[in-house]
């Protein structure tokens, strides 16, 4: 049952993904990966607004891993919207979803996030990791999750967060100030370094292949840095 919740959720996010409007399917750098018993599977799109949509599905033995980022072009004051699910046969060990601040996002967009956050509580919250601390909003959800209606309340939140997500990028236009612009680069900037910082993520990839191919995948499937057209323009 847990393992299908992880399906449930990739079904849920990949089409709220292919509902945007405009999306393209981008060309994904190992696409598919096997080696003693992992498998992972990386399905990338972008559209006007967001740079770059990634979900990640892993297995290995038992255990079945989901990772989503949803990164706006930094042109648009948009939050990045995150949820990461592992799990095996017995139980979700983590499952967290939040929508990370950047410049410019204002307290109408996060109210919103509020009222979703404040309906659900959950009997198993994990602490954030250090690294973690200054990149997730209040309304973070991380927790380990054990009965089936905490796991249906996790699903109502993923997909709430992402309808309010989603009507955002329906409605918002284009920054055309440069400094602010440029601040929520430097937001995405700091929030990709941060989540590099992730010593379980690292360890775990290193162990299975080595360090050369952890920091390859980390630093441009997982979390590349974001480009402007007008820093492509002036190289």
């Amino acid at each position: 049952m847990h393992r299908d919740f992880v399906q449930d959720v990739a079904t849920l996010l990949t089409y709220a993904m292919q509902d945007l409007p405009d999306v393209e399917k981008m060309d994904s750098p190992m696409k598919e990966v096997k080696k003693d018993g992992l498998i992972i599977k990386n399905t990338m799109y972008k559209n006007p607004v967001l740079r770059k949509m990634h979900l990640e599905l892993a297995e290995i033995n038992d255990m079945r891993i989901l990772h989503c980022v949803l990164f706006p072009d930094p042109h648009y004051a948009l939050p990045i919207f995150g949820c990461d699910i592992v799990a095996n046969d017995k139980t979700v060990t983590a499952a967290i979803v939040d929508v990370s601040p950047v410049h410019g996002v204002d307290d109408r967009f996060y109210s919103k996030i509020r009222e979703i956050s404040n309906n659900f509580t959950f009997s198993e919250r994990r602490p954030l990791p250090l690294w973690a601390d200054e990149i997730f909003s209040p309304y973070c959800k991380f927790m380990r999750i054990s009965k089936s209606i905490e796991i249906a309340n996790f699903y109502c939140i993923v997909m709430n967060y992402l309808n309010v997500f989603s009507n955002d990028i329906h409605h918002t236009l284009k920054d055309d100030v440069w400094v602010d612009t440029m601040k929520r680069y430097d937001d995405q900037v700091y929030y990709c370094n941060q989540q590099k910082k992730n010593d379980k993520t690292r360890g775990i990839l290193e162990k299975l292949f080595d360090k050369e191919w952890a920091d390859e995948y980390i630093n441009t499937v997982l979390f590349d840095l974001p480009c402007l057209k007008e820093q492509q323009e002036k190289s």
